[in-house]
């Protein structure tokens, strides 16, 4: 079973599991391990077993082991959740060629959170989550139209404000909004339980320092 993405604005303000468990990089065009095998700064990348978000997040001991990540597949498109950190918004948008790629990234330690979509080798679209609307990339108005659907944001020619000051979003909601319409836009759902309380086979992503520690 799978849920929209607006779940995930959820848990990222929960505390179990926290947003430093859930760094979610998804790919369409790719297999999971085909994914991994990308974002890994290391070869080989070998799948390990099937392990709960938590029993991931202890593999990391920050000598040999920085991020481990958990694989799987929902629809068309592939998903990677990483426990402790991730390449997130550093990640080469190589990791695109031929593919496409979302990246769900919650900056805990230094907010605002963010989405990107990558896809054959260059950013398309990248704005922060939660703090107005500000997109950039080769594709800056691709959920222009979905976005206004939802409410977050007013039609490029209205010149009246979407909400009234009593009405106005909150960051929080701001978040579930945007990242409902765009897994509708997308076709990409995640399967919440699997993810939070589910086993999933791992993979070690990272056996150095992310660059953005």
């Amino acid at each position: 079973m799978t849920d929209d993405l607006a779940w995930v604005a959820d848990a990222w303000r929960g505390a179990s599991p926290s947003a430093t468990d859930l760094y979610i990089t998804c790919a369409r065009g790719l297999s999971p391990q085909q994914l991994a095998e990308r974002m890994a700064d290391h070869e080989p990348v070998e799948v390990g077993p099937a392990l709960t978000i938590q029993e991931a997040h202890r593999m990391v001991d920050l000598a040999e082991i920085y991020c481990v990540g958990r694989i799987g597949q929902s629809g068309d498109w592939s998903f990677i959740v990483e426990c402790v950190g991730s390449e997130g918004w550093t990640l080469d948008p190589a990791v695109s060629r031929g593919a496409e790629v979302l990246i769900l990234d919650p900056r805990p330690d230094d907010p605002p959170s963010f989405f990107t979509y990558l896809a054959d080798g260059e950013v398309q679209l990248h704005f922060e989550l939660g703090f107005g609307y500000d997109p950039a990339g080769a594709q800056p108005d691709l959920l222009r139209p979905a976005l206004e659907a939802a409410g977050v944001i007013p039609p490029e020619d209205c010149i009246d404000v979407l909400l009234g000051e009593d009405e106005e979003l909150s960051p929080a909601e701001e978040k579930r909004r945007v990242l409902k319409a765009a897994g509708e836009y997308f076709g990409l759902s995640l399967p919440r339980q699997a993810i939070e309380n589910g086993q999933l086979p791992t993979v070690v992503t990272r056996t150095s320092p992310p660059s953005s520690w």
